[in-house]
């Protein structure tokens, strides 16, 4: 799976825009630049690009990097002082990020039957 079918897959499931109606080229770009007007989905762009070492969004990327690049949102989601509704969005991050790798596993051995 590629960084822009990740984030495909991620924007039609988590219940709130991580694309904000834009390419993932777009929205990297602007997260990039400061300009996405959530801060939550900066972080999440950024830091799965930045795990998987992705030089476009045309590179592939792995379940255990983009967990290892969501640790310290995860870690902080999880504080007992954090906000609830940042708990639940990281919680659903989390679900959809295991089930697009799942996903793609299947499909992938769906092909070698």
């Amino acid at each position: 799976m590629t960084y822009q079918e990740l984030l495909r897959f991620l924007d039609q499931r988590l219940g709130y825009p991580l694309l904000q109606d834009m390419t993932p080229d777009a929205a990297l770009h602007a997260a990039r630049q400061g300009t996405l007007s959530d801060a939550l989905t900066t972080e999440i762009l950024l830091d799965i690009y930045q795990a998987n070492q992705c030089t476009t969004v045309s590179d592939p990327v792995d379940r255990a990097r983009c967990f290892d690049g969501l640790a310290r949102l995860r870690l902080r989601s999880q504080a007992e002082d954090a906000d609830p509704a940042l708990f639940r969005k990281v919680l659903k991050l989390s679900q959809e990020l295991d089930n697009a790798f799942d996903q793609e596993l299947l499909h992938q051995r769906g092909k070698n039957i």
